[in-house]
């Protein structure tokens, strides 16, 4: 049982480095995931678990150069007054890890958040989330795209 302890515990502290560095670069793939709908410090470690792969996964979607709708995505947001302005996004996830409803306040665009609405119905979670998660899952995005020689630490 102290094994379990002791290992929870380090997962916990490496998920928390993790944030800590999430949150610090802003930077994780095209689009970022800058934080957790409950703070990660009061969040149990398998909800932070889930919500660090799901955010990872999310991040991944939304810098998908290979997708016409990213580009128009990033392209809009260029326009935009604070290209860097954070967005929180709720999601609904069902037991097959599918996201099953977006929401979010507009971008001022009804493309571009088509788009996002689009993207994010779009993406398979690996998993679907234990089952006492608390729902929606809130991320918080900063849909900026990264500066010319920015990457994640990793």
């Amino acid at each position: 049982m102290t094994v379990v302890a002791v290992h929870t515990h380090a997962w916990r502290q490496r998920l928390q480095r993790w944030w800590r560095q999430a949150r610090r670069l802003g930077v994780l793939g095209g689009m970022v995931v800058a934080s957790g709908a409950t703070a990660a410090d009061a969040a149990p470690a398998h909800w932070m678990a889930y919500a660090a792969q799901a955010g990872e996964v999310v991040s991944q979607r939304l810098g998908d150069p290979e997708d016409p709708r990213v580009e128009r995505l990033q392209a809009r947001l260029a326009e935009r007054s604070d290209p860097a302005a954070a967005l929180t996004v709720s999601l609904w996830i069902d037991a097959s890890g599918t996201i099953t409803d977006s929401r979010f306040a507009s971008l001022g665009d009804a493309v571009a958040d088509a788009d996002l609405r689009a993207l994010l119905r779009d993406t398979p979670l690996p998993a679907a989330p234990p089952p006492d998660m608390r729902q929606p899952l809130n991320l918080g995005l900063s849909l900026a795209s990264p500066a010319a020689g920015d990457a994640p630490v990793p």
